[in-house]
Parts: structure tokens; C-alpha cells; sequence
């Protein structure tokens, strides 16, 4: 393990904001983290687990220790007829472990490609796109259990995985570390295209009967024209949920807006786009200050330069203001607030 003192946070969270913790300490194997726990009594303490902080605004410094995750195994961990199962490690980039599965033609998570961030935070809020959620390859996960001083396996049964959700981000949330994962990864994968824009660009290539490898290009391809490379702006992707509304409340939207883009979740609900909510309120591409929403997505908020994590959620809570105001739809926050 390495251990650092009032350490800069700048190169943790893809916004880019240079706050700082206490004590960083970067963790190189699992067992290590028995010994982190009784030297530092973290159980006891404010921590925070960071791996690249693609999904977090951190807006003051942070008086705790931050945990980072460096140990990133692949591993095969069993085979049957249709999947192939592999536990995979919590600092092993997630885009890198969705090529791997792409390069060995096994399906399952082909459409979250691109997708920022660790492993070991993908579970957290369930990751999902273009119709495909991480809970639905998981297996299991391993994690470790500060308040037991324990190591425990929750199948994926007990993680209450919902809508961008899990026990990990509700009960256990600063409770535990994820060490890893297994995700079961079909042999004979079946491309998942129901999303529009996928179905337009096949129909746009003349491509008929896609492979996963195609329809995961073309995904990609999307999110780098509707979003922003933090590389280069700062961001944390999608800042808001997309908010599930009843038929009802959908209908009352669409006497008094027009036509209103959704999916269908079931008989009794659908999915809306936030992005779409926020760009009529007039928010796609303003700006105020050193904070504003991108110009190709407005579900996506950006720093102009030098912003605070303050400034940010303070903007972002405006959007929410307004969007109530005008829809009285609650948008809630992906990102997670420090």
C-alpha cells in the first residue's frame, strides 16, 4: 500500500475539482485492507472509496481517509453449456474489461461500452445503457465489511439492484469496499437493439442481422458525439436519473408539450429523457458562470475551467428548481455529492 498526507483530489474526479483529503492511501491487494482497517480504525473514521471519480461532484475538502483500489485480476472462474463466468477485480478499468469481452464474442454488456470508471463502481448504481443494466450479468459480489472487519459475498439476489441503484449505495453506502465481481457473459450473444438511435444507424449501415461487436461500435460512436471526453471538459457524465413516470402523468406532459420521446418500461410506466426535460427549460447549452450544460447533451454539466464543486451544485439545483417548476417532475442526481 502506498499512504499520502493532505492530498490533491484533481486527478480523482473527471470534474477536474482540486479538493483534497486527509489521508489517500492506495491499496495493492485486497489483504491489505485488514491491515488498513486496524491501523487507521477506518470503521471509526470518515472514508470515502474513489476509483477514477467519473460519478462523484466533490464540493469541499474531504477530512477522511480515501481509499483507492489499484488490484485489477481477470480471472475465469467457471464455464457451462451457454456463459462463461469471470470474477473480475475492482480497479480494472470497465471500458478495457467490456473490449476483453468483445474480443472473445461473449455478450451480456456489450451495449455499456464506453462507460467511465472501475469496476468496483459499476454495481454501486447499476450501471445501464442503450438497454442493458450490469445486474443483469452479476453473479455475485465480494466486498469487504469495515463495520464486521470482514470480507463477505452477496449473490446477486441480496444487492437490491433497481434503477441506477443498489444495496450498496443505500444500506452499506461508506459502509464497505467492493474487491470484485463475477459476471456471467453469454457464448451466443443476442444483440439488444431496441433503443432508437442504435435501430437508426443499423438501418443507416444496411446492416440487417448485427454482431455485438457492430451494435457496441455503434454505441460508442454515440456517446463520444453526445458526450464530452472529461479529458477534455470537465464532467461526470449523465448528472441526472432519467425519471420513471406513470401513463398518466406521461399523457398530462403531452397535451401540454406535443409528442414527449420515452421508453416503455411496462404497462403502467415508461422512462422519459431528463435531457429532454432540461432543454425545455430552455438549459441545453447555458451556461452561468464557470458551470453550464453541454450544447450536444444538457443532461451532461460541464466545467468551464474553474469551477467549484460548489458552483456546480448549485447550477445543478437550479435545474432541478425549474424542472419542477414547469413539469412537476423531481429530477434526482446520478452523480454522487461529497
Amino acid at each position: 500500500m502506498k499512504i499520502f498526507e493532505n492530498f490533491s483530489l484533481k486527478n480523482f474526479n473527471t470534474f477536474g475539482l482540486d479538493h483534497k483529503c486527509k489521508i489517500f492511501i492506495e491499496i495493492e491487494y485486497p489483504e491489505e485492507i485488514y491491515s488498513i482497517n486496524k491501523k487507521f480504525k477506518v470503521s471509526e473514521s470518515k472514508f470515502l472509496v474513489l476509483g477514477e471519480g467519473s460519478n462523484i461532484l466533490i464540493t469541499k475538502d474531504f477530512d477522511g481517509f480515501v481509499l483507492h483500489p489499484q488490484f485489477k485480476k481477470i480471472i475465469q472462474t467457471r464455464e457451462d453449456k451457454n456463459n462463461i463466468y469471470f470474477e473480475v477485480e475492482a480497479g480494472v478499468n470497465w471500458d478495457e474489461f467490456v473490449r476483453f469481452s468483445l474480443s472473445k464474442n461473449l455478450g451480456g454488456i456489450e451495449n455499456l461500452i464506453s462507460i467511465p470508471g472501475l469496476v468496483g463502481a459499476a454495481p454501486i448504481q447499476n450501471i445501464g445503457a442503450y438497454g442493458q443494466e450490469i445486474k443483469d450479468v452479476i453473479e455475485l459480489i465480494n466486498f469487504f465489511d469495515f463495520s464486521d472487519n470482514v470480507f463477505k459475498t452477496y449473490l446477486n439476489q441480496k444487492c437490491k439492484f433497481e434503477y441506477r441503484n443498489s444495496i450498496f449505495k443505500q444500506e452499506l453506502k461508506n459502509k464497505i469496499l467492493i474487491t470484485s465481481i463475477e459476471l456471467k457473459l453469454h457464448k451466443n450473444p443476442k444483440p439488444n437493439i431496441d433503443y432508437t438511435d442504435v435501430k437508426n444507424e443499423l438501418r443507416k449501415m444496411e446492416i440487417e442481422n448485427p454482431t455485438i461487436q457492430q451494435v457496441s461500435e455503434i454505441i460508442s460512436k454515440i456517446r463520444e458525439i453526445k458526450l464530452p471526453s472529461p479529458k477534455e471538459i470537465g464532467n461526470a457524465g449523465s448528472f441526472f436519473k432519467n425519471p420513471i413516470l406513470d401513463i398518466k402523468k406521461l399523457e398530462t406532459i403531452r397535451k401540454n408539450f406535443g409528442e414527449v420521446p420515452f421508453f416503455k418500461l411496462n404497462e403502467t410506466s415508461v422512462k422519459i429523457p431528463a435531457a429532454w426535460l432540461i432543454e425545455k427549460i430552455g438549459y441545453k447549452g447555458k451556461s452561468k458562470g464557470n458551470v453550464g450544460t453541454y450544447h450536444k447533451q444538457p443532461l451532461v454539466l460541464i466545467n468551464l475551467g474553474n469551477a467549484t464543486g460548489e458552483e456546480i451544485l448549485n447550477f445543478a439545483n437550479e435545474i432541478k428548481d425549474k424542472v419542477f417548476s414547469v413539469f412537476n417532475i423531481e429530477l434526482e442526481t446520478e452523480v454522487n455529492i461529497l
